[in-house]
């Protein structure tokens, strides 16, 4: 190789005797080169063994091929299941996924939305937790595109491209599922008052089937955990602490809250599902293996994911739709800890 070495994209285009940009064609096979010039960059490519970087590849593009996803908690399997989702389209499209975690804290989702602007990323798919006016402030003014995955922003402020699952209408439909079954004494254990998706949007799809089914509201059945197990026992042992009257079923936002309140249940003399029945939210694998089987909302987080992903594609492409919001569907699935109740039970 008489001595030379070649490490950049300006390398190959001095050894080929053409310009960068014809190199950086060639090599993302963005415009039509001549086959002469195609033929002559490839023979330099192939003598020194050149393996483009990133940033070399998108020298035309303006383009690193690489996607930032913000969640809160990098230990939650529906995080998980949500940056499967993302990455199967990533992987397909040559790109690589950066994954940040954020606590949950608003000040460092905003400190993260500066880190990957920094990172020169193409795109970020934002699963933080309350998207108000001041996060979606800082996501308006930077130069790559955002798609909210599983989150929204409060009331639909920003006009922001999102995709999620309905929760609201999710928990209405679970607690159709439960008042069909017999119940009309249900107590409710939310989300964070702080999390409009999570928890605002399935405490209005809770009190919005109380109305339409002229149940009695009362607040003593309704707590607020963190979808954690601990708040999700603290939260039952409250009810059973604080009601004289005890519900016939909880409906819980989500499945770890429900195996916690149901953890909390077998340290009483109280049965899940003959005394109480339990209903939980994501359907995590966890819910058909524990015992009680958990009666759940399927929520399908991977193909969210997908769905995310392709969208935001696009709008690097800036083939995409105006702003929207997408609901992937959920489904009321029944498994051991829901029982329907007969007129003689209290």
């Amino acid at each position: 190789m008489q001595g030379k070495i070649i490490t950049t994209i300006e390398d190959i285009a001095r050894e080929a005797k053409v310009s960068i940009s014809t190199v950086s064609r060639v090599i993302n096979n963005s415009k039509a080169v001549s086959p002469q010039l195609k033929d002559r960059v490839n023979e330099v490519i192939q003598k020194y063994n050149f393996k483009p970087n990133s940033l070399a590849r998108g020298l035309v593009s303006k383009r690193t091929h690489t996607l930032g996803i913000i969640i809160p908690d990098i230990s939650n399997t529906i995080f998980g299941s949500l940056t499967k989702g993302i990455n199967s389209i990533c992987q397909k499209m040559g790109y690589t996924l950066v994954v940040c975690e954020s606590g949950g804290n608003q000040e460092k989702e905003i400190e993260l939305l500066e880190v990957l602007s920094d990172k020169k990323i193409d795109g970020v798919l934002f699963a933080g937790v309350n998207v108000n006016s001041v996060v979606i402030s800082e996501m308006k003014n930077k130069d790559y595109p955002i798609v909210l995955v599983t989150r929204e922003a409060v009331n639909n402020e920003g006009n922001l491209h999102t995709v999620i699952h309905d929760n609201e209408g999710a928990v209405y439909d679970a607690m159709q599922f439960l008042i069909e079954h017999g119940h009309k004494q249900i107590a409710f254990i939310s989300g964070s008052k702080d999390d409009y998706s999570s928890g605002q949007k399935r405490l209005e799809g809770y009190l919005r089937a109380l109305r339409e089914n002229h149940l009695k509201e009362q607040d003593s059945y309704i707590q607020y955990g963190n979808f954690s197990f601990d708040s999700g026992y603290k939260c039952m042992q409250t009810i059973y602490e604080e009601n004289e009257e005890l519900p016939t079923a909880v409906m819980i936002s989500s499945d770890l809250m429900a195996i916690g309140a149901i953890t909390f249940l077998k340290t009483t003399n109280l049965q899940v599902p003959e005394d109480i029945s339990i209903m939980g939210f994501d359907d995590m694998d966890l819910a058909s293996y524990f015992t009680p089987k958990l009666s759940t909302v399927r929520i399908s987080y991977f193909d969210e994911g997908v769905k995310a992903a392709k969208t935001i594609m696009k709008l690097i492409a800036k083939k995409a739709s105006p702003p929207s919001i997408q609901y992937i569907p959920h489904k009321i699935i029944r498994r051991n800890s829901v029982i329907r109740l007969n007129s003689m039970h209290k």
